[in-house]
């Protein structure tokens, strides 16, 4: 079999019980996490525009629920929407062998058709968890441009698959209806870094979502795709790598041989902004509690990086809220003012434009780390801040990227504190509670449909 049959048949045979605790334990984090960044983007501008969208396309009060707004829409709109509105403020998790957003591709599909289907918490769950180690494996077999120099953005092409995945366990689609599905959906692939620090970034996620579970319904219909959408001379793996340096047989080496849930599992974010400025940020705020810092005293910043840069921080002069997302000079600016870098640094387009933090940014530059110039993201796994102040004192601090699952950046009790403060944007605390707790035990629920109904704004 190629690697399209391959993936199909893990995705039709694979079971809940394949996954070892850590593995759930580092999923439940990851699905917790989705719908805390979903609540909290319920109420952004995108996701209005969005709703919006769905009104005028047909959504109603049956089918699968919008996060947040009270109504429903069929199961593509809702994948859509709710994968959208879990990437609106870019603080979902993310995973180092998946090259970006593992859970606002899986889940998003999984609840919209989970709902539809009226499947139980286990089997969501076990849809989310197949379409993560799909999604990481497949990766694993991309050439190296994929998620450097090609401008695609990881979290999206790929994320269209593990929809796909995710749809086609959840809709019973058996091993050749599941392989047409991976390939219809790897024509529907896209997403470009351009478009980091604008609303369409969020709807990278949600487009993905779309796609995937749109792929698995029509083909669920008897409509026919190739079955070789990934392996193929003209498909997935060498159009997206460039044409270059893909391996097809690399995803196999490890699909179904390993759990990268377990290893090295989902990073949950700190600070409401692109990954890569996390540890920078975290160097930071390392070095500030050894010393208090005036920003006023500040002459330069020097942020040493494990990828070549911009990569995806491409907004060195940010003008808005968005693009300040997605800028090293802003999100550190940000941290020597503020002394925090959260929800607030990002609520407004007047938070970017501040008088000292336009002082700030010009002195702020970003560089690779001396002698990695050209090699693969991530390869020396090293960042380091190094600030000078006017007197000529060198204040430094370095940060190693930590990559041991199961679950990186918060404790249970951190993650807990995170739902709460997203979801109380959207949610009143009883509901809050009530989702937490179902999320908490979603493998034991029967239905999903009083997940969904608490998560929902009713």
């Amino acid at each position: 079999m190629g690697l399209t049959a391959e993936v199909a048949n893990y995705i039709t045979s694979a079971k809940f019980e394949d996954f070892t605790p850590n593995a759930v334990f580092a999923a439940r984090h990851g699905i917790i996490d989705c719908v805390a960044c979903a609540l909290a983007g319920a109420n952004e501008d995108l996701t209005k525009i969005l709703v919006g969208f769905a009104q005028d396309t047909g959504s109603g009060n049956s089918g699968s629920t919008l996060i947040g707004q009270n109504m429903k829409a069929s199961a593509p709109m809702a994948a859509l929407v709710n994968g959208a509105m879990g990437h609106a403020l870019d603080y979902d998790d993310i995973a180092r062998p998946f090259k970006g957003h593992p859970s606002v591709v899986c889940l998003p599909p999984a609840l919209a058709v989970g709902e539809q289907v009226e499947a139980s918490g286990r089997d969501v769950m076990a849809a989310y968890m197949i379409g993560f180690e799909v999604g990481c494996a497949i990766n694993t077999g991309m050439g190296v441009d994929y998620a450097d120099d090609l401008g695609w953005h990881p979290t999206a092409p790929v994320g269209t698959l593990t929809a796909a995945a995710a749809a086609a366990r959840l809709l019973g689609l058996n091993e050749q209806q599941t392989a047409m599905a991976l390939s219809l959906a790897a024509s529907n692939a896209c997403g470009l870094r351009e478009n980091f620090g604008t609303m369409t970034k969020p709807f990278h996620a949600g487009n993905s979502s779309r796609g995937g579970v749109t792929a698995a319904m029509l083909v669920k219909r008897g409509y026919q795709a190739a079955t070789t959408g990934l392996e193929g001379r003209f498909g997935f793996m060498h159009a997206f790598s460039g044409g270059r340096g893909e391996d097809v047989n690399k995803p196999l080496e490890h699909l179904g041989k390993r759990l990268f849930l377990e290893q090295p599992g989902v990073t949950i974010k700190k600070y409401p902004c692109c990954g890569s400025t996390h540890n920078p940020l975290d160097a930071y705020f390392a070095l500030r509690k050894d010393k208090k810092i005036d920003h006023r005293d500040v002459e330069s910043v020097d942020v040493l990086v494990d990828f070549d840069p911009p990569r995806s921080l491409i907004h060195a002069d940010p003008h808005n809220a968005l693009e300040g997302k997605f800028s090293i000079q802003y999100t550190i600016a940000a941290a020597l003012v503020d002394d925090k870098v959260g929800l607030g640094q990002f609520e407004g387009d007047q938070q970017v434009m501040r008088p000292e933090i336009r002082a700030l940014m010009p002195k702020i530059n970003m560089r690779r780390n001396p002698g990695y110039e050209g090699k693969p993201s991530w390869v020396e796994a090293y960042n380091e801040v190094r600030i000078t102040l006017k007197d000529g004192t060198v204040l430094a601090q370095g940060q190693n990227r930590n990559f041991e699952g199961p679950v990186v950046g918060v404790t249970p009790q951190g993650m807990d504190m995170k739902f709460r403060d997203c979801a109380s944007k959207a949610l009143p605390a009883a509901k809050v509670n009530e989702a937490l707790e179902i999320l908490h035990n979603l493998e034991t629920q029967p239905s999903i449909a009083p997940l969904m109904s608490a998560v929902s704004g009713r």
